[in-house]
């Protein structure tokens, strides 16, 4: 019979996994000079990632152009997003998937947030959407209610939807459309890509250097690996439903971005 135990050791993110499966309590924290140059480097990261997306679309020989009513949908989406994970998600269904087992490593609290990104997604479907909703719920997290939380652990909330804004560039204009053959997978990828690299930093760099928790790599191991799991789960299969719901609020919600011609961003 398996053992298991707590390899988080009172952390707020209880972990449970074999015993056996431990690779030790090797706690990772850099020298503070090199923790100080990585997060440098992740920041550099970011811009330039940011700067790609804003660029690319134009290379490829597109501009898609934010209308007001898709600025007005990012800070809609936004809001819900910040009404669920830090007001319903973390009152009211995170308790109670903690006694679940297994439940909470796999991150099943987050499926809700999972479907309301995938309809925001769905909804604008352009290089910079899932990053600008994921920042500004982020923002208001650290707005509504501070704590450690500053300025400094910004890549934290840019790495949560840069990823994915790379993946829909990657698609040329395919994700979610009508027509696509692939869109649990799309799912699945942009949920995985919400996880991780972004909760591996955190807990690993961002984390040691701006607050002082440590974990052991045991801890960020598994902890990224479910989280990149139920994470990709949790959107590959709400992703059907996200798309309906998007076409009923955007009709041309499932329609596919010519990125072969200039346009000016509108679907053909």
């Amino acid at each position: 019979m398996l053992c298991f135990y707590s390899i988080f050791r009172g952390d707020p993110f209880v972990l449970h996994v074999p015993k056996y499966w431990s690779i030790g309590s090797t706690v990772v924290q850099l020298p503070f000079s090199l923790n100080v140059a990585v997060y440098v480097f992740i920041w550099l990261v970011c811009l330039a990632g940011l700067y790609f997306i804003w660029k690319r679309p134009k290379v490829l020989g597109f501009n898609v152009r934010w209308s007001t009513l898709d600025l007005l949908v990012v800070a809609i989406m936004a809001v819900l997003l910040e009404v669920y994970d830090n007001m319903i998600g973390d009152q009211f269904i995170t308790p109670l998937i903690k006694l679940i087992p297994f439940g909470h490593d796999f991150a099943l609290n987050d499926l809700p947030y999972m479907f309301l990104l995938m309809v925001g997604v769905a909804i604008l479907r352009k290089p910079g959407a899932a990053t600008a909703m994921v920042f500004l719920n982020y923002l208001l997290m650290q707005l509504m209610y501070g704590g450690s939380e500053s300025v400094l652990s910004w890549p934290y909330g840019i790495l949560q939807g840069l990823f994915l804004d790379l993946y829909i560039l990657m698609r040329k204009g395919h994700v979610f459309s009508n027509k696509s053959k692939f869109v649990f997978w799309d799912g699945l990828f942009m949920g995985a890509l919400r996880a991780v690299p972004a909760v591996t930093i955190q807990s690993a760099i961002l984390g040691p250097l701006l607050s002082g928790q440590t974990k052991p790599l045991a801890a960020i191991f598994f902890y990224s690996l479910f989280n990149m799991i139920g994470n990709g789960l949790e959107a590959g299969i709400t992703a059907s439903l996200a798309i309906r719901v998007a076409n009923s609020v955007n009709l041309n919600s499932g329609q596919t971005y010519n990125l072969d011609v200039e346009s000016e961003g509108e679907p053909v």
